[in-house]
């Protein structure tokens, strides 16, 4: 069977096998199934940002023309080489685990299919089909925990040439861990912060880790995704005049759009009440009303779009630095504005 147990995942991602063209990564850690997908787009060797040699899809416009999934594997890259073909926001949709079947008995040439899902119990018929075709691959991905957590701070470290003192780590620790992108970027944010430094201590986890420049981001995130357009001109101001870095805030962007898709999704395919779905999240008292709005404002195939709208522009801030912030800017003012166009049309 084409599958891996949860702890031989991050060995087959260093070592990825071709003769698996479609993966299936699936896990209720949105940030996590989000960062290895990442990783196995890297790895199929397609530029991520060329629109002639990769697409993303949704799972929820696949269900409604899944022949599109089959055009675009087949698909021959306009400059040679593979191809690779995203599908965001997987579930139990029959159509998909249909074609992944059918993908699985004749795989396909030059290209290779990462499908990103939520956490797929064992009868859910896109993990079985993926777990029992002979071109398929099933990779379980589950939150952070003891030595993972461990060695994704390592990794970190390493490319930043810190060391950190014992203390640090435990403290660190502790503040880590419910969502991989998360956690990886809250150790990114420290590595900076200590560049320079022999090594990272307690202050500096204490000062950068959970900074109060946070609840700022907090702010804009939730008056973006909510359609407050009128106040993102002045977070964005208080945001640049602080000198928060703009990777911090188009990785807080994209975290709450990875758990607000989950969240639509309970809603659209579970029928649960927008209010509840906010509730079991539990989220901070003043933050709870900005995060129903959206919920209730966003549709699944909306946020889909937002999620890749922002790998992209987090791309782009990495490889022109000097616009990082226009580009912050540019993120922020028309995700508040499509937010605010569709509670407009929801009223």
């Amino acid at each position: 069977m084409a599958q891996k147990k949860a702890g031989e995942v991050e060995a087959f991602l260093s070592r990825p096998d071709t003769s698996f063209p479609v993966v299936l990564l699936y896990g209720p850690d949105p940030g996590l199934v989000s960062e290895r997908a990442q990783k196995l787009a890297a790895l199929s060797g397609v530029d991520p940002s060329d629109p002639f040699a990769s697409v993303t899809l949704s799972a929820d416009e696949l269900e409604k023309d899944i022949g599109r999934l089959f055009d675009e594997a087949g698909t021959v890259s306009m400059f040679g080489g593979r191809r690779l073909v995203r599908v965001r926001g997987a579930g139990n949709g029959k159509a998909l685990a249909d074609a992944v079947a059918d993908l699985a008995q004749k795989p396909p040439q030059g290209a290779t299919i990462v499908i990103e899902a939520g956490d797929l119990k064992k009868n859910a018929a896109l993990r079985q089909q993926a777990e029992r075709g002979r071109a398929t691959m099933a990779l379980p991905c589950y939150q952070d925990e003891g030595r993972a957590l461990d060695r994704m701070i390592d990794e970190e470290l390493e490319k930043a040439g810190l060391g950190i003192e014992r203390a640090a780590r435990d403290l660190l620790r502790s503040r880590l861990g419910a969502d991989r992108l998360a956690s990886r970027g809250e150790v990114q944010k420290l590595c900076l912060y200590a560049s320079g430094k022999a090594g990272i201590t307690e202050e500096d986890v204490s000062a950068i880790v959970g900074d109060v420049s946070a609840e700022t981001v907090d702010e804009a995130v939730d008056a973006a995704a909510s359609g407050e357009v009128k106040r993102l001109p002045e977070l964005i101001e208080r945001l640049t005049s602080s000198g928060t870095a703009t990777f911090q805030l188009h990785q807080a962007l994209l975290r709450y759009f990875q758990q607000l898709l989950a969240m639509r999704q309970e809603v659209e395919r579970g029928g649960a009440v927008p209010t509840a779905v906010v509730e079991r999240r539990r989220p901070h008292f003043r933050r709870r009303a900005a995060m129903e709005a959206a919920l209730v404002a966003w549709e699944e195939e909306a946020i889909a779009a937002v999620l890749t709208r922002l790998e992209r522009d987090i791309l782009d801030s990495r490889r022109h630095a000097a616009l990082s912030v226009t580009i912050m800017h540019r993120s922020l003012m028309e995700i508040g504005v499509q937010a605010a166009r569709a509670r407009t049309r929801r009223r």
